[in-house]
């Protein structure tokens, strides 16, 4: 009876990791059309935010990266599953381009090049569009509002 208990126990156990792993991974914000799936944090002092967010959220980065002078900063999800967001220094040559701080919000799409499309058509103005790095394909754009946003499908093949 004993040994029937322990395998239902484990039987539940298993389940529910199953279950909730199901839900977590079924969110997944990179596989669903018009979910929120990533923030790039543009600013003046990187090693600032990337403090102020350690300290006051508990926030890590997870990734550093320093392309072609770009100091870029990756963030992880507490639970560990999914990088989330970006820390982005403002560079000279984006301060050219008039660049001040501010933060992007990318929503996932299926299909990265009809969206764009569609976009353009309903009043959006391209700031970048169609770039393909690190499997996906990803613009952005500022939309009736003044508001600038990202589209960004995931698994595009380089």
């Amino acid at each position: 009876m004993k040994k029937i208990l322990f395998i239902s126990v484990l039987t539940i156990s298993l389940l529910l990791n199953a279950a909730t792993a199901y839900v977590i991974l079924a969110k997944n914000p990179m596989k669903v059309q018009g979910e929120k799936s990533w923030v790039d944090m543009y600013t003046d002092d990187a090693d600032a935010t990337e403090k102020f967010l350690n300290e006051n959220l508990g926030i890590k980065v997870v990734q550093t990266s320093n392309e072609d002078g770009m100091d870029y900063r990756v963030i992880k999800a507490k639970d560990g599953l999914f990088p989330y967001a970006g820390i982005m220094q403002i560079c000279d040559e984006m301060k050219k381009e008039n660049i001040v701080p501010h933060s992007t919000v990318y929503f996932t799409v299926k299909n990265y090049d009809a969206m764009s499309k569609q976009f353009r058509e309903n009043g959006a103005q391209v700031l970048l569009d169609g770039m393909v790095m690190e499997g996906m394909k990803f613009g952005f754009f500022i939309i009736p509002g003044g508001i600038d946003i990202g589209i960004v499908q995931y698994g595009v093949k380089e």
